[in-house]
């Protein structure tokens, strides 16, 4: 039953092929505090099986501190649902991220401390959780375009804070444009030389 203080979203994944996944070797604590694409990460401290970390909203520019529990679900829990994992939240507004399978199609469900905390962190949440949906989808299948993004976002994308990305993508867009621009001129030459 769900009420103000609980959602669930669909993700939108394929049930069998997150089945297959090793979640507990493809996220970590780490991982899934980087995932959020507004999120700097000033300090991180392990007290326990908990990842506590000060954050800075890169969108915001508010400060704000949370720990975080990951537990990973490789057995089927209920009848009829199987969890997949499990994010528990300390001193933040939304308590859990529940990520599982239920009658063939994967969903989150997320509480919330209460409704005025859901209020104020719901649109946070809801980015990290569609980054969490897109990484997933990248193991979900092995082509070429999803091996290459793998490595991108493990070796590169995770490791550089909100703006460092923005300015990553920048030149990106900026050095294909400019090789466009290259060849149309290269053959612009050839065809009317």
């Amino acid at each position: 039953m769900q009420n103000d203080t609980e959602q669930v979203l669909d993700l939108k994944l394929e049930p069998a092929a997150i089945t297959r996944l090793d979640i507990g070797a493809i996220i970590s604590k780490q991982k899934l505090v980087h995932l959020h694409p507004h999120w700097f990460v000033d300090k991180e401290e392990r007290r326990g099986d908990i990842l506590f970390v000060q954050l800075r909203d890169y969108e915001t520019d508010r400060e704000f501190s949370l720990g975080l529990r990951l537990n990973v679900f490789p057995e089927q829990a209920e009848e009829g649902q199987q969890n997949i994992m499990q994010i528990q939240l300390v001193d933040y507004g939304a308590t859990e991220l529940l990520f599982f399978i239920d009658q063939d199609k994967t969903r989150v469900r997320i509480r919330y401390s209460s409704q005025q905390a859901r209020q104020d962190v719901e649109q946070e949440v809801l980015l990290w959780i569609r980054a969490i949906q897109e990484y997933l989808r990248l193991y979900t299948t092995t082509t070429p375009h999803t091996f290459i993004f793998r490595i991108l976002m493990n070796r590169m994308l995770l490791q550089m804070n909100p703006s460092q990305r923005n300015i990553c993508i920048m030149i990106t867009k900026i050095t294909i444009i400019e090789i466009l621009v290259i060849l149309i001129l290269v053959v612009g030459y050839v065809y009317f030389s």
